[in-house]
């Protein structure tokens, strides 16, 4: 910062004011104001996790102000503007609580000294929750707020409800997963949080019940856009990208079955970190073949996919690296589809942006690359899921609106008859310019979370002549291509309940209407 005199004679000589310690990424000067005789500047940092500091330079000499937190977040941007007045001065910090922000006032005392007197936050920001009866897609084409075809409305459970009252200001949802407890058939969502996981008790889909919460792993970054998770043998496996040290936590499902005074803040039962010559921090996803009780993380210490055996859930063990080639996400089956010389065998199917690649890994030793195919304008080929004969991969394109390759949703249907040669067979178009994100098939429907255009659901009966027969938008205030709104659906519930959770409006219990064979 400069302070200039305007004097008699003409502007002075700048005076040059300079941040003490002077590290890259402190933003010194990002704001500045004046009470009295102090001279207030902001220091917002964009260093580490660090919150911001401002400090106050006066005749008494410097004065630093922080604030902290139980958990910092690398983007509080504390200082990120100053407003002063004679004995009062507010300070933004413009991304607390996950950017939702928030204004610390402090207030000069009668000994001259600054004091911390209220913190200014605005509530947490939400649709009204819909709970207590099923409602219905109407003729016009909507509930309430909701567009719809051909799907009905169990609930919906807004974000700020998703935790406790006193952690869900700025609270945004993304992957989700479910899990029916085997002993008692209750139905359980598991969602997660850019903070961490909720476990929302779905056995009456119009009367949720958040059950509790498991936190991201300490003194990693606050806020965490991307969250993954499946289940095996009763229990979570919990990852998270762009997360710092976050490894992949366990946590046995069981403990939701007698929660005394519900929601409980939980720990995992276990952390699992990797080994020393392959450590997982961050990773993009878990996918787990329950058929042979191994996970594969999408992890940046191996180029495929890290491979663990979990069939001692509690004792995790990594048993390698599938190689070569990044992986975004994948499927991993026992292959009972058409090519026979595979039959048995463990596939992993994997989409890694402009590339589709099936490996064998049946032998976690060795490996073995079948195919690695693409098509002429992929965008970032992202996600996809196996027909249930496994003759077809069903795989959307998550850029392609964006990029301007195709006008609406793009669904690409590669037939697997040669799984060393897959064909790219259909190229399917949706009604809407959606982004797509993922998607699952159970039975004849895929069911995809199409971002601002929330689930839509495909009659994939003929998988090369899909046909659009459900729609619910979840993101009724945003369109177009882009990243808000629906990130993933479970429809695998016995019940027929289909979870979709959407990034800024929470949790929706929903079910695809059965029309009567005319």
């Amino acid at each position: 910062a400069f302070a200039i005199d305007d004097s008699p004679d003409g502007w002075a000589d700048p005076m040059r004011i300079a941040h003490p310690s002077g590290q890259e990424g402190d933003v010194f000067g990002a704001a500045i104001a004046m009470s009295g005789d102090a001279l207030w500047i902001g220091a917002p940092v964009t260093r580490g996790l660090e919150t911001g500091i401002t400090y106050s330079f006066s005749e008494q000499g410097l004065s630093e102000f922080r604030f902290t937190e139980d958990e910092t977040n690398n983007e509080d941007s504390f200082g990120h503007r100053i407003v002063a007045a004679e004995g009062l001065v507010a300070i933004t910090a413009s991304g607390l609580d996950h950017q939702a922000g928030g204004v610390f006032l402090y207030e000069k005392t009668s000994e001259g000294q600054w004091d911390h007197t209220q913190t200014l936050v605005s509530p947490p920001d939400q649709m009204g929750a819909v709970l207590g009866e099923e409602l219905r897609c109407q003729e016009d084409g909507a509930i309430e707020v909701f567009e719809c075809t051909d799907v009905e409305l169990y609930a919906y459970v807004p974000t700020s409800l998703l935790t406790a009252p006193e952690d869900a200001r700025g609270v945004r949802a993304n992957d989700n997963w479910g899990w029916t407890d085997p002993d008692t058939d209750r139905e359980y969502a598991i969602v997660g949080r850019n903070d961490g996981t909720s476990f929302i008790d779905i056995t009456d889909p119009m009367n949720p019940v958040l059950i509790g919460d498991l936190p991201k792993t300490p003194r990693t970054p606050r806020s965490q856009l991307w969250r993954d998770i499946k289940t095996f043998k009763n229990h979570a496996y919990v990852v998270a990208d762009g997360a710092g040290a976050h490894g992949m936590q366990i946590f046995d499902l069981t403990r939701l079955r007698d929660v005394p005074d519900p929601p409980m803040k939980f720990e995992p039962d276990v952390l699992y970190r990797g080994v020393e010559n392959n450590v997982v921090e961050s990773s993009h996803n878990v996918i787990i073949n329950e058929d042979t009780g191994f996970a594969y993380l999408t992890s940046r210490g191996c180029s495929g996919l890290h491979m663990i055996d979990i069939n001692d859930p509690q004792n995790p063990e990594f048993v390698g690296c599938s190689e070569p080639g990044s992986t975004h996400d994948a499927q991993c089956v026992i292959y009972h589809g058409t090519d026979d010389n595979f039959t048995g065998r463990e596939i992993c199917l994997r989409m890694s942006g402009n590339r589709f690649q099936i490996s064998d890994v049946t032998d976690k030793s060795n490996p073995v690359e079948l195919a690695n195919a693409s098509h002429p304008n992929p965008a970032y080929m992202h996600q996809g899921w196996l027909t249930e004969d496994h003759r077809y991969f069903i795989m959307d394109d998550e850029s392609d609106v964006i990029a301007g390759n195709v006008e609406t949703t793009r669904t690409l249907v590669w037939n697997l008859d040669d799984l060393e040669d897959p064909v790219l067979a259909k190229e399917f178009f949706g009604s809407l310019p959606a982004s797509a994100h993922n998607l699952y098939v159970k039975g004849d429907l895929t069911y995809q979370a199409n971002y601002n255009y929330g689930l839509h659901i495909l009659d994939v009966s003929d998988p090369l002549n899909p046909v659009e027969v459900g729609m619910f938008d979840t993101s009724p205030y945003r369109t177009g291509a882009g990243f808000g709104g629906a990130w993933s659906t479970y429809p695998f519930f016995d019940s027929g309940t289909i979870i979709v959770t959407s990034m800024q409006e929470g949790l929706f219990m929903l079910k695809k209407r059965v029309r009567p064979i005319s």
